[in-house]
């Protein structure tokens, strides 16, 4: 075959949309404070992520989920349903508490991390997961570096998410997409952090993100024992987004928000999105942390300015309507959107190539064998038609889902 194969899918019909058009808006999505919700521990239930995009006059792109070990797949999985059905993919913050670097690498989680991978790789959707997040942070997590109680280092925290994630691929899954964060802070003592000392490398990242806070006025000696200042948005993220600006793989923010103490909540939200084409180009997301908690109240709401701004920041951005019509970006150059109707595939070597389309709903609506492709750049032309769609693409051992929108 060429190099420029092409095959037509005639009942399809779809294009893609490029994520620098849209940027994509994503929540932790309520405080058990906020009576706008259920008043339950804030998980996203289906009140709570109806109310919040009620609240925001839109609906997300992503739901977030806090989970800690050893919570199951059969309790994960009803949350992400409940992203799916409306419409979002599930970002799983998936946390190892009590476990070290030192006891991943060791084994000693890997009976509850096979059974996750075992139960989750049937799942019709994509879920991301977010392991060993913030590690170069300070000591409040059993993985972060700057616990030098813990005996972690910035390699072994990467050989613990390598481990991981070598542990869903002997499992065979295909359904995670790995994201790798690092604290928009580095720790001062403990062991040398540093904020892109634990990346796991290419090979293991999917996606990778940055945790950032404006805490403002909030913290003092009295009440946490050291003195917080207010910080732009720029002023937050301007070095953790430099200093891994150069691993070439998609970059979101995976938690964000401010204080209304110490400065103009309001316009903070404003200038945060005014600076992103500049500042920022290479965010595709936002991910906001609307909580009531220990280090402040990080909730949209918390004032009627504050709620108006982030309302207006955020219906800049259309909202999707379907799990499949984003245009997530791809990682890597396995899977690419060359434009409409076009998807993009490159092969280091010769690979028997399977396609597959499903709609939203996860029904198949047509299947192709390619049989061998030669190492090379392919392009898999979808021809005309309309619907949410996506399109899974298996070369080899390898498999990637692309999310498309008909027009």
């Amino acid at each position: 075959m060429s190099i420029s194969t092409k095959f037509a899918m005639a009942v399809l019909g779809l294009s893609l949309a490029s994520h620098a058009a849209n940027l994509q808006i994503g929540a932790f999505v309520g405080s058990a404070s906020d009576t706008s919700l259920d008043g339950s521990y804030p998980q996203p239930t289906q009140k709570n992520v109806a109310a919040f995009a009620a609240l925001q006059g839109r609906p997300l792109d992503y739901v977030q989920l806090y989970c800690i070990w050893p919570a199951t797949w059969s309790t994960v999985k009803s949350y992400a349903d409940i992203a799916a059905n409306n419409g979002a993919t599930l970002l799983v913050t998936w946390q190892p508490n009590g476990y070290t670097a030192p006891d991943i690498n060791s084994g000693t989680a890997d009976a509850y991390i096979t059974q996750f991978a075992n139960d989750i790789k049937s799942y019709p959707h994509d879920v991301w997961l977010r392991p060993l997040h913030e590690a170069n942070g300070g000591d409040w997590y059993s993985w972060n570096v700057g616990n030098s109680s813990m005996l972690n280092t910035n390699a072994n925290v990467a050989a613990a998410f390598q481990h991981i994630v070598t542990l869903f691929r002997n499992a065979g899954v295909t359904n995670v997409k790995w994201v790798w964060t690092t604290n928009g802070t580095n720790a001062s003592g403990g062991n040398p952090t540093s904020f892109a000392g634990t990346y796991p490398g290419d090979a293991y990242a999917d996606y990778i993100s940055i945790d950032g806070y404006n805490f403002g006025t909030f913290h003092t000696i009295a009440n946490s024992g050291w003195t917080s200042s207010w910080q732009t948005f720029a002023q937050v993220f301007s070095a953790p987004y430099t200093a891994i600006s150069s691993i070439n793989k998609p970059m979101f923010v995976g938690e964000f928000s401010s204080s209304e103490l110490g400065g103009d909540k309001a316009q903070w939200y404003k200038d945060a999105f005014a600076s992103l084409a500049t500042t920022f180009p290479k965010l595709f997301a936002l991910m906001v942390f609307s909580l009531n908690d220990a280090n402040g109240d990080w909730r949209i709401n918390t004032t009627a300015a504050s709620l108006q701004a982030w309302r207006d920041c955020v219906a800049q951005y259309a909202a999707t309507t379907s799990i499949a019509s984003r245009g997530i970006p791809t990682s890597g150059n396995f899977l690419q959107a060359r434009g409409p109707s076009i998807v993009g595939l490159n092969l280091d070597k010769a690979t028997r190539v399977r396609v597959s389309v499903r709609d939203g709903s996860g029904s198949l609506l047509e299947s192709r064998d390619l049989g061998m492709l030669a190492a090379g750049s392919h392009e898999l032309d979808l021809g005309t038609g309309r619907g949410m769609r996506f399109v899974r693409v298996q070369a080899g051992s390898r498999s990637e889902t692309l999310p498309i929108a008909g027009f």
